[in-house]
């Protein structure tokens, strides 16, 4: 009853924090009360490390409050990962979860109401196994979860390592990254040498820093655009020639010609690489225009133009220059720094465009712009 009075008075006069934490004071012990709840409701993503660390220092006392100081802490750490990707690349990313220990064995699943994945796992005793077993049961039901039916096993796996691996790294946990590779991925790809070959695919592109800002995007808008149809080998085999397509576009060296398009039922992409200073100094940035002139003809719908170091201002006019003439639209700029393939760590631009439908065909467009 007070929770809707407080409401009201919210709504209908607006009232500042302050004040409406003073008209609770009234209330007494049931106001501050209330005023903890709604305090916690609004600022619970930024309490929940807080919260770990008080279980965690209440630990001591028995085995129950050492399972709730972990699995605060588990919960905690991989929901601001979750957060971080999804942040970058939307809904990748886009369930927090919440962590259960039970006698059974790991699994998770969805909540759709709450828009959370429960996650049960056996307590393994050591917090570096429970949180690498705790992100291996999250990532199949929290990571690009609309594409996973479309994507074979030995990739869903691929993937989920390469996830895993991200998240202890950032979190600096090296006995759990130790204990990944000994104890999961390497039993794994032992007895699957093709998801070895994808996870040091997936790892190589993790380095250049295409695996989420790539990879991940593509994979995740597969799902939106197979809909509901029933998931059939060719999905799997594409899914699969575009991870070959990008572990192409990693190992290419300065200058080397290859495929710069990836033209599939439902992944259609493709990049345009800002090139050498003496093209640039001669012809600018025509040549990048023209390249994303062909692939509007081709019918490419979403391509990324890739630079670096001195190269980056050129990549930004050439997206600039691709919008106002009304070639294509920038959807996100970004600018990282990732390691290149000959691995030298470097500063990186990556512009994701899509064309702009236009009535012209692809031969008119190509004269007016020359013109």
């Amino acid at each position: 009853m007070i929770g809707a009075f407080v409401w009201l008075r919210l709504v209908e006069w607006k009232l500042s924090v302050i004040d409406t934490i003073s008209w609770l004071y009234q209330y007494g012990a049931w106001g501050l009360l209330l005023i903890s709840v709604i305090l916690f409701a609004i600022f619970y993503d930024k309490l929940e490390k807080p919260i770990a660390r008080v279980y965690d220092l209440l630990s001591w006392i028995g085995a129950s409050w050492r399972r709730r100081a972990i699995k605060a802490d588990i919960q905690s750490n991989i929901n601001a990962f979750s957060r971080t990707v999804d942040k970058e690349v939307p809904n990748t990313m886009p369930y927090n979860m919440k962590l259960k220990f039970v006698t059974e064995v790991d699994r998770a699943s969805l909540l759709r109401d709450k828009k959370l994945v429960l996650v049960r796992i056996r307590d393994r005793k050591h917090d570096d196994k429970n949180f690498v077993h705790a992100m291996i049961a999250f990532c199949p039901a929290g990571v690009i979860p609309a594409s996973r039916t479309y994507l074979d096993e030995c990739l869903c796996d691929a993937v989920d390592f390469t996830v895993t691996r991200k998240f202890l790294n950032a979190i600096q946990y090296q006995s759990a990254i130790n204990y990944l590779y000994k104890e999961i991925i390497e039993p794994a790809t032992t007895e699957k040498p093709e998801l070895d070959k994808l996870c040091r695919i997936l790892d190589r592109l993790d380095e250049q820093g295409l695996f989420t800002k790539v990879v991940l995007r593509e994979l995740r808008d597969f799902g939106g655009k197979a809909g509901s149809r029933y998931p059939t080998a060719a999905h799997r085999n594409e899914t699969r020639q575009f991870v070959g397509y990008m572990d192409t576009i990693a190992r290419r060296a300065p200058q080397e010609e290859c495929d710069t398009e990836f033209q599939g039922n439902c992944i259609s992409m493709g990049f345009v690489f800002i090139g050498t200073s003496p093209k640039i100094k001669q012809e600018g940035a025509t040549p990048y225009l023209r390249a994303i002139q062909w692939k509007k003809g081709l019918g490419i719908q979403r391509f990324y133009v890739a630079a670096r170091d001195w190269a980056i201002d050129v990549a930004e006019r050439t997206g600039f220059l691709a919008e106002k003439r009304n070639l294509a639209k920038i959807l996100k700029r970004t600018e990282y720094y990732a390691t290149d393939s000959s691995g030298q760590r470097r500063k990186h631009i990556l512009i994701e465009m899509q064309p702009v439908v236009s009535p012209f065909a692809a031969a008119e467009q190509g004269r007016l712009l020359e013109e």
